[in-house]
């Protein structure tokens, strides 16, 4: 049995954890040229910005409803066929299951490299393929939604209870009948929350790949800030917060009824 390292050697450990930390963290400020003072220095700036942005043009309000209805559309696509994709990506993924050595190397190293390039780079590269617009920023959320939900799904296969599995096997099953009968079956609960809380990470992303021109609220904020409309601005930012705020508890609320 492993006996627990004394108080002092892991005060010892934490102790060089923070000071090796404490250290990168002033290398990486000294190597950026990040400036306290500088920051003190333009503070007044920002206070200028606060003042142009206050109030919110409430009279801006009406023209931002069409926007916004397009940002949860693409991030309700986005999310509808990143989800149907994740399936099959999952399984494959999660060893017990998976139908071979190979097929789960393969497989995870697919999730990897999609997990590995951000959102903003597919919505980039879909805007060139497709042109501007709202079906390059469904199509970059539907690959960042394969990368979401596909990770967190073939976790909970990999914890399935393959006694259920092994039954279906047993009697005859093939492939496909043990991972829709008994291996899917276990998990369909927390597939529906992953695919619920993916969809709240795409209307938040959604809004930002507007910025680069992939449909949605974000270009109309790019727009704005391009003109200097900072009232407009911030009536948009509080426009996003509030409904971001009431996707994201209904979310939760609704992932809490399913699992």
């Amino acid at each position: 049995m492993n006996r627990p390292a004394p108080p002092d050697r892991q005060l010892g450990l934490w102790f060089t954890i923070a000071a090796g930390l404490v250290a990168m963290t002033v290398w990486s400020g000294v190597s950026i040229g990040f400036s306290i003072s500088e920051l003190v220095c333009n503070a007044p700036g920002g206070s200028r910005l606060l003042r142009e942005s206050w109030p919110p043009d409430f009279a801006f309000l009406p023209r931002l409803i069409g926007p916004f209805l397009e940002t949860v559309q693409i991030a309700l696509i986005g999310t509808v066929v990143g989800a149907v994709i994740a399936i099959p990506v999952a399984v494959l993924a999660a060893r017990p299951v998976s139908p071979n050595w190979l097929t789960w190397i393969l497989d995870r190293n697919f999730m990897n490299i999609l997990r590995t390039l951000p959102d903003l780079f597919w919505a980039m590269l879909f805007a060139t393929a497709v042109g501007f617009g709202p079906l390059a920023g469904a199509l970059a959320l539907s690959v960042f939604s394969v990368a979401v939900i596909s990770k967190l799904f073939s976790e909970s296969v990999e914890a399935i209870d393959l006694n259920l599995t092994e039954a279906v096997r047993a009697s005859g099953g093939s492939w496909l009948q043990m991972i829709g009968l008994g291996a899917l079956p276990q998990v369909w609960p927390q597939y529906a929350a992953y695919v619920l809380y993916a969809f709240e990470l795409n209307v938040r992303g959604s809004m930002v790949l507007g910025l680069v021109g992939a449909g949605g609220i974000g270009m109309i904020l790019e727009t704005q800030r391009a003109n200097f409309e900072y009232e407009r601005v911030a009536m948009i930012i509080l426009a996003v917060l509030v409904v971001v705020l009431l996707i994201e508890q209904f979310s939760i609320a609704l992932r809490r009824r399913l699992t």
